[in-house]
């Protein structure tokens, strides 16, 4: 990889608010980097380039979304409602207007006549590309709909809403089960997903079910959310809790704190933050909320209480427990906040942000022929040009949260990155501050694994002890002492333009093999885990089922606890709507229907596509080959009935 990498300036992220409407605050967090120079701009074409193909992905899957529902006496298919008549659909997939503003953007920051030149050319490219295959999609819907039409006129088919109707994007579910419309019957996701709608609906019409289902619901699926955020409490960590519970904290807690069975779940961290109003007339929501749960005998947890606020005005504060007529939303409350919290705090900060700056100075100053470049090079693709791409087109690119534009995307990191530091987000790490230790989550009687009652942090471990591996047998490979580590400069310049230009706080002084192993196990950590993401069966049927994850709740007021909320009530002002439901669908389509760049595990096997020279570092070269067999095996054992070796991603990629 030859172009070189530069940290966008205050001024930069001023432009990107320009182009797109909003506020950029003053950003102290990891240096968010683009490419530089010819080949950097040539990076970024080729990532947009992937971007328009990716559309061609959603064809089938969408197509799929072929059940029909009735809603508001109206009765579509689920892609009806969910992403509009023929014609939104076709705007949808219309990306000239990103083409615009990344366009606008490049050609203000990139000001030589030839990068001018190479930008016009490689748009007029892109542009073309994006119109003919609009083109090509109207005329394949021109002939599908003459065919439904003979269809509808020679049958006893279900009316439809007509291709001409009004945008359905603000209708609300009437059912419970309606959910189940963002599975799509393509590869079976909706068959799949059936058998557990009733248990799904029971969680918002069952108070019992809703208070059972919580924290199973959060220790088993979302894995790339990285929602390590249950915390056992002590006195002091209690004390935020007592505080905003105020005359609500019950002397219960106290005897339950003082036994060590008392666990919260803190997620006021997003205070200040305004909702989104969206232009269909309705608005995205994340409360701030806190959550307390109670460890029984047999360990398993329940929540006892969630308290909820504005984020914007504290006088709305309420706090439900388990006997509150309104206790399922103060449980969907604090649901949506962890969401909100695992896509842009737990995933884009920790796994893209602090990555690509690490990524930035690795590649600005390590040798090719370095032993850690070529460890961590091969895996470091695409990360940059895809962040960057987000924060330039937000609005097309980002999944449906309150979270509407990078300015507040920016303002959020900033409260997370000052309280967290490069390794603080590591799972060993994360669960010691947590005060988690694994006696208190594993049942012997089930088997000698640590963490069995725990699915996500074995997963989560399991990857970074794989990693860890590879990286400590690559590391060993290069150097045979902690004075080799010390002497190398090029490690120390690696490290100095991480923690200068890179601002990314808490990196050691890399001086022995363990420090390097430390943080190059880290980078490559993130990295991995979030190639897990594309698989299948993490995306659904849990976390589709947008009540079990909401991004978002439609309704800014806080009911009183005491006052009944029914399930139709849910429904019709809190709960996911049609028009969210669609774009967060689509969000996760992109992932799990779309082939990877690159997979980690090569086409044609785990030996191929080696990254070290085999007659100097054979012993890091089959440290990678165990590395991939270990990937291939925990595919298996998360999917046995559908093995999808090549569709985990090597590198961060969209």
């Amino acid at each position: 990889m030859s172009t070189k990498y530069t940290p966008l300036t205050q001024w930069e992220l001023d432009l990107i608010g320009v182009l797109e409407g909003f506020s950029a605050p003053t950003w102290d967090g990891p240096a968010l980097p683009r490419p530089e120079g010819a080949d950097g701009l040539e990076e970024i074409f080729d990532s947009v380039d992937r971007l328009i193909a990716r559309g061609q992905y959603l064809i089938q899957p969408k197509d799929g979304l072929s059940i029909t529902y009735t809603l508001n006496n109206i009765t579509a298919t689920a892609e009806r409602f969910m992403l509009g008549t023929e014609d939104q659909v076709q705007q949808a997939a219309d990306l000239r207007g990103l083409l615009i503003l990344i366009e606008e953007f490049l050609r203000r920051i990139f000001t030589s006549p030839a990068h001018a030149n190479q930008i016009a050319s490689a748009f007029d490219r892109l542009r073309a590309k994006v119109e003919a295959r609009l083109v090509a999609r109207s005329a394949a819907h021109g002939a599908v709909s003459a065919t439904s039409a003979v269809y509808r006129a020679s049958s006893m088919a279900p009316l439809t809403a007509s291709d001409g109707a009004a945008d359905y994007s603000a209708f609300t579910l009437e059912d419970p089960s309606q959910f189940a419309m963002a599975w799509t019957t393509f590869e079976d996701v909706f068959r799949r997903g059936f058998p557990h709608v009733t248990e799904y609906c029971a969680a918002i019409t069952d108070p019992k079910e809703a208070t059972r289902q919580f924290w199973p619901t959060l220790r088993s699926n979302a894995l790339p959310y990285n929602l390590l955020a249950l915390q056992k409490l002590t006195p002091v960590s209690a004390m935020s809790f007592r505080n905003n519970l105020g005359l609500a904290w019950l002397p219960t807690y106290d005897e339950l704190l003082d036994q060590g069975r008392l666990y919260g779940i803190d997620m006021t961290i997003f205070s200040g933050l305004d909702p989104q109003e969206v232009t269909n007339g309705t608005v995205r929501f994340t409360p701030s909320t806190m959550a307390l749960l109670e460890m029984d005998g047999q360990k398993n947890l329940n929540p006892i209480a969630a308290y909820v606020v504005d984020p914007n005005n504290i006088n709305t504060a309420q706090t439900y427990t388990p006997s509150s007529p309104s206790w399922i939303y103060g449980l969907l409350a604090v649901k949506t906040s962890l969401t909100v919290h695992g896509i842009w705090l737990g995933h884009v900060y920790t796994q893209h942000i602090v990555t690509a700056a690490m990524q930035m100075a690795m590649l600005n100053t390590l040798p090719a022929s370095h032993i850690i470049y070529q460890l961590l090079a091969p895996q470091s693709h695409y990360t940059i040009p895809f962040d960057l791409l987000l924060l330039v087109g937000w609005s097309t690119l980002a999944p449906p949260t309150s979270i509407s534009d990078p300015g507040k995307f920016l303002t959020l990191c900033n409260k997370f990155s000052a309280t967290h530091e490069f390794f603080s987000t590591d799972p060993a790490d994360t669960l010691a501050q947590l005060n988690l230790a694994p006696v208190d989550f594993t049942d012997p009687s089930i088997d000698d694994q640590p963490w069995n009652l725990y699915a996500n942090v074995q997963k989560m471990l399991t990857v970074w002890q794989m990693t860890a591996d590879y990286v400590s047998a690559v590391v060993d490979a290069g150097y045979a002492t902690d004075a080799a580590v010390a002497a190398d400069t090029d490690l120390a310049n690696w490290i100095g333009a991480a923690s200068g230009p890179g601002n990314v706080a808490g990196l050691p002084k890399v001086d022995s093999k363990a420090a390097l192993k430390a943080v190059v196990t880290s980078i490559l950590y993130r990295i991995t885990f979030h190639g897990m993401g594309r698989l299948r069966s993490i995306s659904s049927p849990e976390p589709s089922f947008a009540s079990n994850y909401p991004p978002c709740l439609q309704n800014t007021t806080i009911p009183d606890p005491l006052d009944p909320l029914p399930t139709s009530e849910l429904l019709k002002t809190y709960l996911p709507n049609t028009g969210t439901l669609g774009e967060l669908i689509t969000f996760y389509d992109i992932f799990s229907y779309s082939a990877p760049y690159v997979p980690v595990v090569p086409h044609k096997g785990s030996e191929d596509e080696l990254f070290f020279d085999q007659t100097r570092h054979p012993t890091a070269n089959q440290a990678l080959i165990e590395f991939r067999l270990g990937i291939e095996d925990l595919i298996r054992m998360l999917q046995p009935d559908w093995v999808q070796i090549g569709q985990w991603s090597r590198s961060i990629e969209l």
